[in-house]
């Protein structure tokens, strides 16, 4: 059994940076590749299509600057599905800035939307139905992103979003697993976090804290009770909004992209504004910096 991984961001040509991470732009398939890589896939062994839409609206999509349309879903799926691929796997962030139960229903829609899209193709596998996996991470803001400014949904809200979610979807066909909200709420504490919380770090361990990737080893009480000893709120480090002009624990790095970019970042997110990826067209992060000059030839086609 295996996985494919298939983006239609790649399919369209490129895997564009997004507004949550700040990741390396690679190249993906021409039409033609990409045609003959699931043709090369239909002829062994299948398991599994799966891709990231992260939001289930446009809308969202564009605020975290994910270039990903329901076209280039569509596309993707009915490549996989006319090559006999009878599992899809989407993956989704919950909790996103902007986010609102509209959004959280989006995820739902799209899931169907699969579904549909697999009986409504003639060339489908026959005699076999389809099984669609909604996987829903928790939202953690990350310092050296546009989204460093915000706050990270609480607990509470997130649960109430993952209730929504289950209350939205409507077929057997569909399937939904999300993230337990407190590991990423540890996870937003130490991403956020200053030396302050090392001592936590280290009492933590001594009280048997460790290994907490695993689920049964996970002491999430032991956590909040440590915190609690030391006289640390960990809300105050993942969950209020960082001003603009705020001086964070890790304002005196540089990665060459400048403060300046992500504001302006930010502020685009706000407004659902997308930025062109980086081959298309220099957008002044900072990066070339490091480089000692562009990071692209532009007078070449680099689409």
């Amino acid at each position: 059994m295996y996985e494919t991984i298939l983006s239609p961001v790649n399919y369209g040509g490129l895997q564009l940076k997004n507004r949550i991470i700040f990741a390396p732009t690679t190249f993906g398939l021409s039409d033609e590749e990409y045609l003959a890589e699931m043709e090369r896939l239909a002829k062994g062994r299948k398991s599994g299509l799966t891709f990231a839409p992260e939001a289930g609206t446009q809308r969202l999509r564009d605020v975290i600057n994910k270039n990903v349309t329901w076209d280039e879903i569509e596309k993707t799926c009915t490549i996989a599905f006319n090559a006999g691929y009878t599992s899809v796997k989407l993956y989704f962030m919950m909790g996103l800035p902007t986010e609102t139960m509209e959004d959280i229903e989006g995820i739902a829609e799209t899931a169907q939307k699969v579904v549909d899209l697999y009986y409504s193709n003639p060339r489908h596998a026959k005699g076999r139905g389809v099984q669609v996996t909604i996987s829903c991470a928790c939202f953690v803001p990350k310092p050296h992103t546009p989204f460093q400014f915000v706050p990270m949904d609480t607990a509470e809200t997130l649960q109430a979003k993952q209730k929504h979610l289950l209350e939205s979807v409507h077929s057997r066909k569909i399937k939904v697993n999300y993230h337990d909200s407190t590991t990423s709420f540890l996870e937003g504490v130490f991403a956020k976090g200053d030396r302050r919380l090392a001592p936590v770090i280290v009492e933590a361990y001594k009280r048997g804290c460790y290994f907490d990737g695993w689920e049964e080893c996970f002491k999430y009480d032991t956590w909040m009770q440590t915190f609690a000893d030391l006289g640390i709120d960990p809300a105050f480090y993942c969950q209020r909004p960082i001003a603009l002009d705020e001086v964070t624990p890790w304002s005196h790095m540089d990665y060459g992209i400048t403060h300046e970019y992500l504001v302006r970042e930010y502020n685009k997110a706000l407004a659902a504004q997308t930025t062109p990826p980086c081959n298309r067209a220099c957008n002044a992060c900072g990066a070339n910096h490091l480089l000692g000059g562009p990071c692209f030839d532009y007078s070449q086609n680099l689409v």
